[in-house]
């Protein structure tokens, strides 16, 4: 999936950023800042029944030419490889959502080691609205404020836990160990995440942005806006979807009906 250059001075113009003169830690913030506020975390490929593609040349289609973003394998495959064109090495991880029951958790989510600067770095910039706007150091006890959030890291066994603060309460958001992945391994975990019938994925249309200190997430029929980290929510009616999808996002749904409906 990487066997060719990335369109690297695209990638900076879609986020208006320019080449930094040095990778180190100011560099990989900026770059990570702006990929999250560019880019949308959205699944409609996946709710239009399409499959999920992370060969480079097609996320650049999909995000560089369509202007469109994706989740969490399709966003940070392609901030790797941005990196990477700018001399920052990023080692590939896998981590569990804790969402559920425990023992449903598995290895859906993809996050990135960036050792830079005598420092370890967790990047991030595929977990949606909820998560990490900027890096922060991969360390034990390691705290974060970032647009009305607190981010902390905890270590439990051969586990990283990344949890979150709002307004009123902590959350664990998700679990992650050391071991470098495979590109196979990113595919395999992808496979799962977009087809199998009870992903989250599949079973929910969802859209959500992050700019400043606004979070805003549409998961079918809620949407949800976080300011300064404090919650509202409204309920979304079916015929008033493509409606808020173009107000809040600029988005223009695809026509449906979408794998969720024939799901629910």
């Amino acid at each position: 999936m990487m066997s060719r250059e990335m369109r690297i001075d695209e990638y900076l113009t879609r986020i208006r950023e320019h080449a930094p003169a040095e990778a180190n830690a100011d560099a990989l913030g900026r770059l990570h800042r702006a990929h999250r506020e560019t880019f949308l975390f959205e699944n409609l490929t996946i709710q239009a029944g399409g499959r999920i593609s992370l060969a480079l040349c097609d996320l650049e289609r999909k995000f560089l030419d369509e202007g469109r973003g994706g989740y969490c394998f399709e966003h940070n495959t392609l901030f790797a490889a941005a990196l990477r064109e700018l001399g920052i090495a990023a080692d590939t991880l896998l981590g569990r959502v804790r969402r559920g029951p425990p023992h449903r958790w598995c290895r859906t989510h993809m996050v990135l080691r960036v050792p830079l600067d005598g420092e370890v770095w967790l990047a991030d910039v595929g977990f949606g609205a909820l998560g990490l706007v900027e890096p922060m150091p991969l360390a034990d006890g390691a705290s974060s404020p970032q647009g009305g959030f607190v981010y902390r890291l905890r270590r439990d066994g051969c586990h990283w836990i990344l949890s979150a603060r709002d307004a009123s309460a902590d959350v664990d958001l998700y679990e992650f160990t050391d071991d470098p992945q495979t590109m196979w391994d990113v595919e395999v975990a992808n496979h799962f995440t977009s087809t199998h019938p009870e992903s989250i994925f599949r079973t929910s249309l969802t859209i959500q942005r992050s700019a400043g200190a606004e979070r805003v997430i549409l998961r079918s029929d809620t949407l949800s806006r976080y300011r300064d980290g404090r919650l509202t929510e409204e309920p979304v009616a079916r015929d008033r979807m493509a409606d808020v999808a173009r107000r809040e996002f600029g988005v223009d749904l695809p026509p449906g009906p979408f794998v969720f409906e024939a799901s629910g």
